[in-house]
């Protein structure tokens, strides 16, 4: 009777680790249609690191699945079985025959491998005219096999584990640049009020290596929330340096119920709402009035929300909506098409609080159409520039877009006479 030595030996003789093999063995029914062996490699390798199995065990069991065919994996009679020698191996993973032995107990306990030995403890095998193993003794391979769905939930939750991961690093780096620029912002113009400096040399620091996902998120609630801090007192320190409003708001703000009755309406009724937002002609940046006066559009808040209902899930009742409801559900839209608060903030002193967030609902209706792939600010800063030479006209777009949505009817003909 053999006794258990190398991690090989008599049924009977085996461990606990061998017998759980066996039951594997035993349920193996051949891998799910479509998958193949390299299919199953990688998943398995992608999930080593979670089930605590080191490069070593993994580079054994690649060894082992590269020298089956992938007829063995179908379940029934096949069976994927290998039967290299320790030389052979040692010679593979560039490991002595004690390395080997130890990796192959390894793979024993792990649960990956089935030792099914001859009656001398040999390893061989032999295959027939159609590539067919008639017979083997060796490495059993099933147990990988039976755990295909095991180790494509661990692939697929740490899949999802580092797109998050990715995800907040660059959330994290963004922010970071987002509060040294506000800063730097605030330094120019020499604003009080707020340490500055401090803030700068936070977003500056040092971040670990190898961050966890916890530390990750924990990164961001801080930046956010210094991010937060900055911009609120930047935009205090302007509004305590301002010497004059560049604009009133008086009028109300709710829409009536009436629809204009055509296109060519003037709308004096959101003249007061729509353009005394607009910076005036003495705003920084327009040159102190030079360049050609910009003409005064009248955009009601009903067509800009017919012609952009791709900005309604960012409001709480798209129906009852008011301009500051607008502007905030573009201010939210600007985090999910990748604008920074420095390209928002540009747009709001450019055009205004109520044109920069109608220009930001164009943007976004446009980039879910795919008309827009990337790099939604810089698109947003563009305006800005047409903005400020007067050649930014929102009423046309605003008019395509609602078309889009609301095709007008097609002329019929007249039946021909005859």
């Amino acid at each position: 009777m053999q006794s258990v030595e190398n991690g090989t030996g008599d049924v009977r003789r085996l461990a606990d680790a061998q017998w759980a093999s066996a039951r594997l063995v035993e349920s193996y029914a051949g891998l799910p249609e479509g998958v193949s062996k390299a299919m199953l490699l990688d998943r398995f390798e992608r999930a080593a690191p979670r089930l605590d199995i080191g490069e070593g065990l993994v580079r054994l069991i690649r060894a082992l699945v590269r020298v089956t065919q992938e007829q063995d994996w179908t379940g029934g009679i096949f069976r994927p079985i290998a039967w290299p020698s320790n030389d052979t191996l040692g010679e593979e993973l560039q490991r002595s025959r004690t390395a080997v032995q130890s990796l192959i107990r390894a793979a024993v306990r792990a649960g990956l491998v089935h030792m099914k030995d001859s009656g001398n403890g040999k390893r061989y095998g032999f295959r027939g005219d159609r590539g067919e193993i008639v017979e083997a003794f060796g490495f059993d391979l099933s147990p990988l096999g039976a755990r295909w769905d095991e180790f494509a939930d661990i692939t697929a939750a740490r899949g999802i584990e580092q797109a998050r991961r990715r995800h907040l690093r660059l959330k994290v780096g963004e922010v970071r640049r987002e509060v040294r620029t506000v800063c730097a912002d605030a330094l120019e113009r020499g604003y009080l009020g707020y340490d500055w400096q401090r803030a700068v040399d936070l977003a500056s620091g040092r971040l670990p290596r190898s961050p966890t996902l916890p530390d990750l998120e924990s990164l961001e609630t801080q930046f956010l929330g210094l991010l937060a801090a900055v911009d609120k007192a930047w935009l205090a320190a302007r509004e305590g340096d301002e010497s004059e409003p560049t604009g009133s708001h008086d009028g109300a703000h709710k829409e009536p119920t009436t629809e204009p009755s055509a296109e060519r309406a003037t709308y004096s009724a959101f003249r007061g709402e729509v353009v005394a937002d607009r910076p005036g002609p003495d705003v920084e940046g327009r040159g102190g009035g030079a360049g050609p006066p910009i003409e005064e559009e009248v955009l009601p808040l009903s067509l800009v929300l017919e012609a952009v209902p791709e900005i309604h899930p960012f409001l709480d009742d798209p129906a009852s909506a008011e301009w500051e409801d607008l502007v905030t559900a573009a201010y939210q839209a600007t985090t999910l098409l990748g604008i920074n608060l420095s390209a928002w903030r540009e747009a709001r002193e450019a055009m205004g609080r109520n044109r920069a967030a109608i220009a930001v609902a164009t943007i976004l209706a446009r980039w879910r159409s795919g008309e827009i792939k990337s790099s939604a600010g810089g698109y947003l800063r563009a305006m800005c520039e047409r903005e400020r030479t007067g050649g930014l006209h929102l009423m046309p777009s605003l008019f395509g877009l609602r078309d889009r949505h609301h095709p007008k009817p097609r002329r019929t003909a007249g039946l021909d006479r005859r």
